[in-house]
């Protein structure tokens, strides 16, 4: 298990193939525009973002598998890993990549943010632990979300047309 804490001061949290993710849109973007460009990043499997439903400090874990708990919400997405590893990022960083050219993903504060897989199509499963409207999400050594990636040898990829869990 590989633990994180990440802020999210916009509501969104990220995973990212940052080898291959095409961040600059550019300089005068509008919302839409990025939430266009997101999803058309995970539907190239680059990139997998969701909506965390409040906007707060988070502890991520990656398992190699889901924990006995109980998840409030999940969702499974394809990924494709390229560089031997993928990135947890915020909607912070990716929108200053999306506005700057010389800004890369992964940030410099957040290139520790990582864990490694073998190169290859992976199914990416989040689980967020708690309802965000109705928990702290501060509780002590358990995570508030869960990523839990396997190969994809059988999951196929599935077009989305949304940020997971935004009702935008």
């Amino acid at each position: 298990m590989k633990s994180f804490k990440i802020t999210d001061d916009s509501g969104f949290l990220a995973i990212v193939n940052a080898d291959r993710y095409k961040s600059f849109i550019r300089e005068d973007w509008d919302f839409y525009e990025l939430m266009d460009h997101f999803v058309a990043e995970m539907n190239n499997d680059n990139l997998v973002i969701w909506a965390t439903g409040l906007e707060n400090s988070w502890s991520v874990a990656f398992l190699p598998g889901p924990s006995t708990r109980h998840a409030f919400r999940e969702f499974t997405k394809t990924i494709e890993v390229t560089a031997g590893r993928l990135h947890l990022t915020n909607y912070e960083d990716l929108t200053l990549a999306a506005q700057f050219s010389d800004q890369n993903l992964p940030a410099q504060h957040a290139e520790v943010e990582y864990f490694e897989l073998p190169n290859g199509r992976y199914a990416l499963t989040i689980r967020q632990m708690y309802d965000p409207e109705q928990i702290d999400p501060d509780v002590p050594d358990e995570p508030n979300f869960e990523l839990i990636a396997v190969p994809a040898s059988e999951h196929p990829s599935e077009t989305t047309e949304n940020i997971y869990w935004w009702e935008g």
